[in-house]
């Protein structure tokens, strides 16, 4: 008896299984990972690392094949979860089918709850998702599903809310959105909390975030900033190259983030062009590092060029105090000096 309860579970998770993965040879996720898919989900993380790791390296291989794999042999608990997962994940391409269109048939004269309080931010609906500080696993998933802006996220991750658990990022993001938690909208959007609409020093400061925290002290030093010790070890950890091919691509990611601020653009480029200081501009920041390396970026692409070391005009540095010291002290010499002649010269 026990052996034919155990037959019959067998045969009850290969037909399940063999539902998913023929499910999920025309899923548009098939590539995407699994880490990537299970952080999306109200799962366990993926626990396995590696490129391969996606729905693809599983989903030709039959039940039997799949217990026999290394990965499944030794931890056969995975294989459920790898279950949970695809199964979660068929939801976003086709969430229950006719019911769910149906539904949403129903819904689609009712404004979306995020359109309205979006609307009530003055936040752009067309803002695109690349600009904002979702992680690189939540954009991935974006990608997949070809959602571009905050519109088609907001469509999106509220209609298949209604249907699977959605967590990580796509979760935050949108209950902050719902509830109007401003703190955590600034955490996603270049938004400013008490405030309204999206802005061009958080922006640039969202695109600085994209650096790891060595290349992020490496950069600041290389604008002139000073570093702790165990801070300069970090930034040592960065090659003078991996360096310079950070800095420009940031460079260039700006041009699309000063597309959708044409009027901050504009001010920002008058106070560069006229030498003005821009700790006023991106104070708002509030990191002194990042406030330094977002005026620095932004002059370079304002100016089309790139000067080798220093602080970019007006940035905030750690050594302008001792740069100015230095130069009083030096005028101060040239004028002695001057003073002495004259009364010579008066003498003579």
């Amino acid at each position: 008896m026990p052996d034919s309860e155990n037959t019959n579970t067998d045969k009850s998770a290969s037909a399940r299984w063999d539902k998913i993965r023929a499910s999920f040879q025309s899923s548009m996720l098939v590539d995407t990972k699994l880490s990537s898919l299970a952080e999306s989900l109200d799962t366990e993380p993926w626990p396995l690392k590696g490129k391969d790791e996606t729905p693809a390296k599983y989903v030709d291989l039959s039940y039997e094949e799949l217990e026999a794999t290394p990965e499944m042999q030794s931890n056969p608990e995975r294989i459920a979860l790898l279950v949970n997962i695809l199964e979660g994940t068929l939801a976003f391409d086709d969430p229950f089918g006719e019911m769910v269109q149906a539904e949403e048939a129903a819904s689609a004269t009712e404004e979306n709850e995020v359109m309205k309080n979006l609307r009530r931010l003055d936040i752009p609906p067309e803002f695109p998702l690349v600009l904002t500080n979702l992680s690189k696993e939540a954009r991935q998933l974006c990608d997949n599903q070809n959602l571009k802006t905050l519109r088609e996220f907001a469509d999106f991750s509220q209609n298949m809310a209604r249907h699977i658990v959605l967590a990580g990022d796509f979760r935050r993001l949108l209950n902050s959105l719902i509830h109007i938690d401003e703190k955590t909208i600034a955490t996603y959007l270049p938004f400013r909390p008490g405030s309204k609409g999206l802005h061009l020093p958080e922006a640039i400061g969202v695109l600085v975030d994209s650096l790891g925290t060595e290349e992020r002290l490496a950069l600041y030093r290389k604008y002139g900033g000073r570093l702790e010790d165990e801070e300069k070890e970090l930034a040592d950890k960065v090659s003078r190259q991996k360096l310079t091919e950070r800095e420009k691509e940031l460079v260039e990611r700006l041009g699309p983030v000063f597309e959708h601020f044409p009027r901050e653009k504009a001010d920002l480029e008058s106070m560069i062009n006229y030498g003005q200081a821009l700790d006023r501009f991106f104070v708002p920041i509030n990191n002194p590092v990042k406030e330094t390396l977002a005026a620095r970026l932004a002059t370079t692409r304002i100016k089309g060029a790139t000067r080798p070391s220093g602080p970019a005009p007006g940035a905030p540095s750690a050594g302008d105090a001792a740069e100015r010291s230095a130069a009083k002290q030096s005028e101060g010499g040239v004028l002695k000096t001057l003073g002495d002649f004259l009364k010579k010269f008066r003498k003579n």
